[in-house]
């Protein structure tokens, strides 16, 4: 009975379950965080260049306004006209100072950025010139009042145009105005000796106005560095602020436009913001503007979505696969385990259906061959035994009471005995001892010793019925073949087949045995070979003799036969062994028998362990 089989815990399907998925997760998540780091790091980089495109063109817009004023400065500085005037430093209403205010007058008003510039002054030691955006200027002396503003000697000396005060309220304005102050110096003619000096004021909505036409997100915050002046702008103003963020990481390194800064910072509200800084054509000026992070948040709440519909795609992609996987690979492996229970349960019938077009068609094909080979293995088998057991009851079935014979034999011997009949005496001995040795044992093997010893009682019979007209001769060539096991029952059939085919036909004749191990074998052999010099026989009449049982005799020994010792010799040693006819018509006989031999086996055994060896030597038997 065969015992209940337990499923397996591991199963191909789940192990392809837990691949698919264990890989699909992996996948997902490295995209996902691929994805994620690369579209974050594009967004980031997106916004900043963007922001970056949009502060450069508000910059060029500003640097212009501050081209066409630097232009206006750079007239003052260097007009014959105004160098004249401020040599000779004339009275106001002089012909001289007309002419030149109306010089200054006119380039003025042909400058482009004329309406951010709310003063020019050309200032002597004691008079001054001016043009002015508006009428609600005061009439202050600008020669006394200017080199006392606290700032005049640092813009003085300065070679550049410095704006390092900031936006400051204008000091000759009456209603106030933010103001940027400029104080250039005016050299003599064809001279580096100063003689005057420009003093002009740009106007703070120079940047205001900039930044107000600027579209920027609600979030954003923009802001006006001067110097050490931020400012920031708010609803249309410059609003000065004290800086009171934290840096957190500077990410100027994916600036898209040279000079720009970027950095994240912390405000002190807690905000984290980027800010992205474009320089303008003023030393030490800049506009900045703050992004805050929730734009980009909004952005990664997209990717994530993305990222969520990737996920469910792949999901879904993977929930296919495995179907498919499992339809390919699992389905049939369930039907050829399955097969193969049936086959382990006694089920050895074809089974179509496992039999597929691909590679586990063909473990299916040779599970079905497999099958089909044992049932022809096990049909062979009982086939086999069937014979065997035919030919042992036909031993059985041929045997008489051996005990009643051999005791009637008995009284035959002591009857010739006592007539002083030897010959008779000598046979019914033979006999005697015929029958004794098939009543002993019910072993199949015996030792070839045993067997020769049958046999010589045999042929002690035959050679009284034939008168001494046919002669035996048996030759062993090493003593332990004595010792070899054999079947029962195995020589004497040679014989008597050489007698009654072979010599009696003829009349007179010889029967020789010859014993010897062949070494040269793997493994060693013994053959025994029966040769007698009767008729002989056609090879035809040879090869049928050991396919079918020719003898029809009731007679036991001939019903054990030629052929059924070569099937019983078969049966019991295997295919490679049994009985070989040799013979010539008309010359003589020879069956050859070929058994294992068991004590050249024993020997190679022993040599084995001891490293000795057992030396052979010759016999002979008659």
């Amino acid at each position: 009975m065969l015992a209940a089989r337990t499923p397996y815990p591991g199963s191909i399907q789940k192990r392809i379950l837990a691949i698919t998925l264990s890989c699909l997760l992996g996948m997902c998540v490295v995209i996902s965080l691929v994805s994620y780091y690369v579209f974050q790091n594009y967004l980031q980089r997106s916004l900043i260049q963007s922001t970056e495109t949009s502060l450069q063109l508000l910059t060029d817009s500003i640097d212009g306004h501050m081209d066409d004023i630097s232009r206006m400065v750079q007239f003052c500085q260097t007009n014959p006209g105004i160098a004249s005037y401020i040599a000779k430093n004339p009275n106001p209403g002089s012909v001289l100072s007309v002419a030149t205010y109306d010089r200054i007058y006119e380039e003025y008003s042909n400058n482009p950025s004329k309406n951010y510039m709310v003063r020019v002054a050309v200032v002597t030691n004691d008079h001054f010139l001016q043009v002015v955006a508006a009428t609600a200027s005061s009439t202050s002396n600008l020669a006394q009042e200017v080199p006392r503003l606290p700032y005049f000697e640092t813009l003085l000396n300065d070679p550049g145009y410095n704006f390092s005060p900031g936006i400051i309220q204008d000091p000759f304005y009456r209603k106030g105005k933010d103001v940027l102050p400029l104080i250039r110096p005016i050299t003599y003619q064809f001279s580096s000796v100063q003689g005057g000096y420009l003093f002009l004021e740009v106007s703070a909505d120079l940047f205001a106005d900039a930044l107000d036409r600027y579209a920027v997100a609600e979030d954003s915050i923009l802001y006006l560095t001067i110097g050490e002046h931020t400012y920031l702008y708010r609803e249309g103003a410059l609003v000065e602020m004290a800086p009171s963020y934290q840096a957190r990481r500077d990410l100027s390194s994916a600036a898209l436009i040279a000079g720009s800064q970027i950095a994240e910072i912390s405000d002190s509200q807690g905000v984290n913001r980027l800010v992205v800084t474009a320089p303008l054509s003023m030393p030490d000026c800049y506009i900045s503007q703050g992004i805050s992070l929730s734009e980009l948040r909004n952005q990664r709440l997209l990717l994530w979505c993305i990222l969520a519909a990737l996920l469910v795609s792949v999901l879904g992609i993977g929930t296919i696969l495995m179907v498919v996987l499992n339809r390919m690979i699992h389905v049939p492996v369930s039907r050829i385990r399955a097969k193969m229970l049936r086959v382990a349960e006694g089920d050895f019938s074809r089974d179509p259906s496992i039999e597929w077009n691909h590679e586990l068609g063909e473990i299916g094909r040779g599970i079905n061959d497999l099958s089909e080979n044992v049932i022809l293995l096990m049909n062979r088998m009982l086939q086999e035994e069937k014979e065997k057991q035919e030919l042992e009851y036909k031993m059985l079935q041929s045997q008489v009471n051996p005990h009643f014979v051999y005791n009637t034999l008995n009284s035959i011997k002591w009857m010739a005995s006592i007539q002083g009949a030897d010959g008779i005496c000598e046979m019914t001995t033979a006999l005697a001892k015929l029958m004794k040795s098939i009543s002993k044992g019910t072993s199949l093997l015996v030792p070839i010793r045993e067997e020769f010893a049958l046999l010589q009682d045999y042929f002690t019979i035959q050679s009284y019925r034939y008168g001494g007209t046919i002669t035996m001769d048996i030759q062993v060539e090493e003593a332990d073949i004595y010792d070899c096991p054999i079947l029962k029952f195995t020589l004497q059939p040679l014989v008597e087949n050489a007698i009654f085919h072979g010599i009696e036909p003829k009349g007179t004749g010889h029967i020789a045995i010859h014993a010897l191990r062949e070494t040269d074998t793997s493994p060693p052999i013994i053959r025994i070979d029966v040769t007698d010099d009767g008729v002989g026989m056609s090879q035809e009449k040879a090869a049928q003799i050991l396919r079918s049982n020719q003898e029809n005799s009731a007679d036991f020994f001939r019903e054990i036969g030629v052929s059924n010792v070569h099937q019983r010799l078969q049966y019991e040693f295997g295919s490679s062994y049994g009985i070989s006819v040799h013979s010539r018509e008309g010359c003589y006989t020879t069956m050859t028998i070929r058994i294992p031999d068991s004590k050249a086996e024993e020997t190679m055994e022993h040599a084995d362990v001891s490293g000795g060896s057992t030396p052979f030597f010759n016999t002979h038997g008659v």
